[in-house]
């Protein structure tokens, strides 16, 4: 393929979509979102109050009755944008030299049907909700956001531009709600120390106020930020009144005592103190620390029986790195620089079984430490920076009455930075990261693993007429250097496969004790109206590989894109939005490679009854893979086609639904897969709720590896034509005895059997026909679970080969008591339990081998946590 000719090709196809006009996609007016934003300006003034209120939600207080102005006059945002709202809303805010004082009274002419739903903090499906963002910053690209749901559960986020949110970030502050004859009230107190602005007298901060009616699915503002705004805190009001607040540095501390006992055969007991915090380093950086941290997850991961060449991406759930990690993105498409889970990652050596006695190796690695600064001040500067080392961890041997240890991780530093200039009123973002990771690998079986890599990138973001038009670019480039052992390993993992044959671009270096490599991505296109259009290039070259602090799938690929979607937000007959989406794909490696050519159609409608549809065709007219064979030649893959419908109900309902079907086929009838989908939830009360979320999946996959054998008539990859049935479930429970009190159970039972029904030798990787792909290999015999395979049908045996058939269970849950007993102080109360099976062999009920979850013996975990905050 020419790369020149498809990316004009598809540079002719975007323009004229980036030169369509928005044309009236919100019904104040038919101007720009810039014109639209200065016609409508609201300001609010605060008044400083010396009647401190309490905080719980009423809003009787004398202040909240004599002083300050009441403002309502909010507008609907959806589903009828720019209308008056079904009920109106009211707001005032006060302060203090300590604190921001916000009420809020939502009136309903039908208070029976107000939706008081207690859920996790930070969850947005908890019923109706009410709440205020700040820009103290003043900058239009930040915020701090403070909610309250109608049960008076608390929800906190960051804006950090567009509309990327960070909702891990919690901050320590006091909300409450009261649910009346006419109306619900909401009051919000928040500590200045919580907030980040200027030293100046007067202050002038951007404002949002908005409210959510849960029943209806209706949103009403403030001061209106349309739906098709590519951009949110740039279009806020003002806060104005606030002068003479004294200067914060706040100093907060949180200690912490854990309380771990396992029980798996033997028993493990394990006490810990260590010591959390946050430090004010400015009125715009904070420093977060902590020393001997306690970094177990309450909720277990997915589990996932991989059979594919790829690591499986887990997300974050630790609250040390997701607060504050939004800052810390550097991502292109699917790539990242800083993917937190490398910090406290499971051990990377697994020593060889000793006779009949297994070690005993460490669920992950031991972190001594993390020092993090994040923060951005008033002339938009951001910067991001992590640093956090890892103990040298060591596998157990116990046999005979001695104990043998053996190091299975290295003593290692990470060190993460990011840094981001805003410009031009927030129009131009320029920005930098850099990371690196140290290993000391002193131990001769751990020198597989580099010495050092570093990696740094830059970026930049340009918006034109009113965040209408972007551009958005990234460069980064790597460094990695250790033994010849170690970069050879990283010649041959499935990120790269130097050692493909047929590849004349790539070749293995086994005298190789540095690797190098660069990428990046453009992407650009028009962002907001009816009709918009994007195209994106990305390129990472063979020697990239971000896996030592960050995450990356393929080197060695150069990716075009283009997308193209038309977007209807206001009511149309029974509709009350849908889009409709183009995009289409074109992949190759760095030796001109053709290995994708990918077109799909998604769909979206939303009814005026609440129920939403998507609709999903995708075509891939196949072209190879050359990852497939695990280092072998490339693979000629067959086209195929797939279609998707997934229907949901209203969510406000007690019961709430949705199901959907995935199915693919490839050309020839050579393969296919059929994906069931069921979501179910029951708001059994306003404290009570199960959720669960299952999926039923047939595969029949032709092409799928098993092994090679090695010989001296050369190497063979086999492969086969596997038939995989996989069930699993997603359960979850919560209970809630107030926001700050509450039970909350999370089970995943997972199981996948399969089967190969036939068994191939690689014959002519590249052709076009599987009937000339492969040659069918005869099975003899089976012995002890190994089959023994005449390649040539002579009769005659020719090599060994582990049956691959397989029966996979396991099953991971929590049930976990919270208490948040004092604001920022916690309790909690974790009881964990796992299990896995393993069997050869083929089971043909599915439903039999999720049953057999059950009958195996699993691990049981308790832990006690508690923590308390306070500060100076």
């Amino acid at each position: 393929m020419n790369f020149t000719r498809h990316f004009f090709l598809w540079l002719f196809v975007l323009l004229p979509f980036c030169s369509l006009s928005q044309n009236g996609s919100y019904t104040l007016s038919s101007d720009s979102l810039v014109n639209f934003h200065a016609s409508n300006r609201r300001i609010y003034t605060a008044v400083r109050t010396h009647n401190r209120p309490k905080t719980d939600g009423r809003l009787n207080d004398e202040c909240w009755l004599t002083e300050g102005e009441w403002q309502g006059n909010f507008i609907q945002q959806t589903p009828e944008q720019g209308t008056a709202p079904s009920q109106p809303t009211e707001m005032k805010i006060l302060y203090d030299d300590d604190h921001l004082y916000i009420a809020l009274r939502c009136y309903d002419s039908e208070p029976e049907k107000i939706s008081p739903i207690l859920g996790r903090r930070d969850d947005f499906t908890s019923g109706d909700v009410v709440g205020v963002a700040l820009d103290s910053y003043h900058d239009k690209q930040t915020a701090f956001e403070f909610n309250v749901t109608a049960a008076g559960q608390k929800i906190d986020l960051i804006h950090l531009g567009a509309y990327e949110l960070d909702t891990n970030w919690d901050a320590v502050w006091e909300g409450k709600a009261f649910v009346g004859d006419s109306a619900w009230t909401a009051e919000i107190k928040i500590p200045f120390s919580q907030l980040r602005f200027s030293d100046e007298r007067e202050q002038v901060w951007g404002l949002h106020v908005w409210r959510w009616i849960d029943r209806l699915d209706e949103e009403s503002q403030w001061k209106l930020i349309p739906i098709d705004a590519p951009a949110s805190v740039y279009i806020f009001g003002e806060l104005h009144g606030i002068r003479d607040i004294p200067a914060k540095r706040h100093f907060e501390m949180m200690p912490y005592g854990a309380f771990r006992f396992i029980k798996n055969g033997g028993k493990s007991e394990r006490f810990g103190l260590g010591l959390d915090g946050k430090a004010a380093l400015s009125s715009s950086f904070t420093l977060d620390y902590t020393f001997l941290p306690d970094f177990g997850q309450v909720e277990a991961d997915p589990s996932e029986l991989n059979l594919s060449a790829y690591e499986v991406f887990y997300d974050e759930k630790r609250p040390f790195f997701l607060e504050g990690n939004a800052i810390l993105d550097y991502s292109a498409g699917n790539d990242m620089l800083f993917y937190s889970r490398r910090i406290g990652h499971t051990p990377s050596y697994i020593p060889p079984k000793e006779g009949e006695f297994y070690w005993r190796i460490p669920s992950g690695t031991s972190i001594l430490n993390a020092l993090k600064v994040t923060g951005k001040n008033k002339k938009g500067f951001s910067l991001g920076i992590i640093n956090s080392m890892t103990e040298r961890e060591f596998a157990t041997l116990k046999q005979d009455q001695e104990t043998e240890k053996r190091a299975v991780e290295p003593f290692t530093n990470y060190f993460i930075s990011r840094a981001r200039q805003d410009l031009n009123g927030g129009n131009t973002l320029i920005g930098i990261m850099a990371t690196s990771v140290l290993r000391s690998t002193r131990d001769d079986h751990l020198r597989f693993l580099p010495d050092k890599a570093t990696v740094g990138g830059v970026d930049l973001i340009q918006y034109w007429a009113g965040r209408k038009y972007f551009l958005d670019a990234k460069s980064f480039f790597l460094h990695i250097t250790g033994t010849t052992e170690a970069i050879s390993k990283l010649q041959y993992s499935s990120q790269h496969f130097y050692q493909r044959q047929d590849a004349d671009h790539i070749d293995p270096d086994p005298a190789a004790t540095v690797m190098s490599g660069w990428g990046g991505q453009l992407r650009g296109g028009k962002q907001s109206g009816k009709f918009r259009a994007t195209g994106t290039m990305s390129w990472r070259s063979p020697g990239v590989d971000l896996n030592d602090a960050g995450y990356l799938r393929d080197a060695d690929l150069i990716t075009l894109r283009a997308d193209l979607r038309y977007q209807v937000n206001n009511p149309a007959g029974i509709m009350l939005n849908y889009y409709i989406n183009y995009s289409q794909r074109h992949d190759w490696t760095f030796g001109r490679e053709n290995i994708n050519n990918n077109m799909s159609l998604h769909g979206f409608m939303k009814f005026r009854n609440l129920w939403n549809i998507h609709l999903d065709l995708v075509r891939n007219s196949g072209k190879i893979d050359t990852r497939q064979l695990r280092g072998g030649p490339a693979l000629k893959t067959d086209p195929y086609s797939i279609a998707e419908v997934f229907v949901q109900t209203n969510s406000a309902y007690k019961l709430f639904a949705g199901a959907g079907v995935d199915r693919k086929w490839s050309d020839g009838g050579v393969g296919g897969a059929i994906d069931y989908t069921l979501y179910l939830q029951w708001k059994i009360s306003n404290r009570f709720s199960i959720t669960s979320h299952s999926n039923l999946e047939n595969l029949i996959d032709n092409n799928q590896y098993i092994t090679r054998k090695t010989s001296d008539t050369g190497t063979k990859y086999i492969v086969g034509k596997i038939d995989r049935k996989t069930l699993y479930t997603t359960l979850r429970a919560e209970f809630f005895v107030s926001p700050e009190l509450s039970f909350q159970f999370y089970g995943s039972p997972y199981a996948s059997t399969g089967k190969f029904r036939e068994l191939y030798k690689v014959a002519d990787s590249y052709a076009r026909i599987p009937g000339n792909r492969y040659s069918g290999l005869a099975i003899l015999e089976e012995m002890r679970g190994r089959y023994v395979i005449d390649e040539n049908q002579d009769g005659s045996p020719d090599f060994m080969l582990e049956n691959p058939d397989f029966d996979f269970g396991e099953f991971r849950s929590n049930l976990v008591l919270r208490w948040e007993y004092l604001a920022g102080s916690t309790v909690y109360l974790v009881w964990s339990h796992n299990r896995t099976r393993y069997e050869d062999g083929y089971n043909p009920s599915i439903t039999d081998s999720f049953g057999k979850i059950g009958k195996i013996k699993g691990e049981n975990g308790f832990m006690l946590k508690l923590s308390y905050w306070f500060s100076l």
